[in-house]
């Protein structure tokens, strides 16, 4: 599993030495550091400490921005990867799928990655909530840098248009504006496109403001007063701050996109808690899951039976449930999982006991219907 964040590797082994080995392993990956370097920063979790970690990193609870949503993606395509070079072992694979249920219910029924904790998400939330729709509202975006383009590719997701980019210079506006859809402006024609634009993101490098209260006064007069965002997201500021005076002016700064954005993470943090009882929940199936895979095709079936029934049953009724409802959603499901918990415990334990385990089996296989498990 390999991000911006992080290089893990995950494995099944049969003894402690292989662990070892495993780890060694790395010394010829291509990486700058010296072996010795790198295995004093290298941590190594095994057991239920591995797994426990698997699911918590598939949650979003150790990512440098918790709740992120790519590290899910990124696992399943990790996971493909393996399985296209054919060295994914069943219970691997029973773990990482747990870990997978796990993240997806982190996020749907808790609020960890529901509000954006950088600067340009939160950019463009804020100006979802000040707008309404973004759709169609024209955009003009003042420097060329990274933080333009990241804004850029935000705000392409909520179908805005027309968009338009100035820079110092009409060619290095072109090179980040035309791929991702967008016209090159020259600074001094901004007057020109400014009634087609609700939108203003101002991220240059120029070292004192672009615009000033006369000027925007200017544009105001130009688009007949109607609402303006403007979002300064530039150090030094682009733009003067007697400019949230000018009516129908909305001005934000960087500043306030990152308490906007502090107070997000403060939310997401709150449900820190309700993601690591999912964790929780989820490794306990995934233990019961690997514990069967161990113990009796007939005990694997029947997890999946119960658990199958339950699942359905639970689609069932939560189609009658508003999606917003997450306490309700979430309780239902701890229903379901319980019952479907409780109801194995007796009939697994059996087969596990049964001092004949072949007619134990059998008496289970007739009674739950077990053989298009077991096919």
């Amino acid at each position: 599993l390999s991000t911006c964040n992080r290089t893990e590797l995950y494995a099944v082994t049969a003894t402690s030495d292989a662990q070892d080995r495993l780890l060694e392993s790395f010394g010829w990956w291509p990486h700058a550091l010296p072996f010795a370097a790198w295995r004093r920063h290298a941590y190594q979790f095994t057991g239920d400490h591995a797994m426990t970690h698997l699911f918590r990193v598939a949650s979003g609870l150790e990512s440098m921005v918790i709740g992120e949503a790519q590290i899910l993606g990124q696992i399943k395509a990790a996971l493909a990867r393996a399985h296209a070079a054919g060295i994914v072992e069943v219970r691997l694979e029973i773990i990482i799928h747990g870990a997978i249920r796990a993240g997806r219910r982190a996020r749907n029924e808790t609020e960890l990655g529901r509000n954006p904790v950088s600067a340009g998400h939160a950019a463009v939330a804020t100006a979802a909530q000040l707008l309404g729709d973004l759709a169609g509202r024209g955009v003009l975006l003042v420097g060329a840098g990274r933080m333009s383009e990241v804004a850029l590719r935000l705000l392409r997701n909520r179908r805005i248009g027309p968009v338009y980019l100035t820079s110092r210079t009409l060619q290095r506006a072109d090179r980040v504006a035309r791929p991702l859809g967008g016209q090159a402006v020259e600074f001094e024609a901004i007057g020109d496109i400014v009634d087609d634009v609700d939108i203003i993101l101002s991220s240059s490098d120029a070292p004192h403001h672009l615009f000033d209260k006369h000027a925007v006064e200017v544009f105001q007069s130009r688009r007949g007063g109607r609402r303006l965002l403007i979002i300064d997201m530039a150090v030094p500021r682009d733009i003067h701050p007697e400019v949230s005076g000018v009516s129908g002016v909305n001005l934000l700064n960087i500043d306030d996109l990152h308490m906007v954005a502090e107070a997000n993470r403060v939310r997401r943090t709150a449900w820190v808690p309700s993601a690591e009882r999912i964790i929780e929940e989820e490794l306990r199936k995934t233990r019961l899951a690997l514990e069967a895979r161990d113990s009796a095709p007939t005990i694997r079936a029947l997890v999946d039976r119960v658990e199958g029934l339950a699942e359905t049953v639970l689609e069932r009724h939560l189609a009658r449930v508003p999606a917003a409802d997450l306490k309700t959603r979430a309780s239902m499901r701890n229903l379901a999982d319980a019952l479907a918990a409780n109801f194995l415990h007796g009939p697994i334990r059996a087969l596990r006991e049964s001092p004949d385990p072949t007619l134990e089996a059998s008496v289970m296989n007739d009674a739950f219907d077990l053989d298009r498990e077991l096919s």
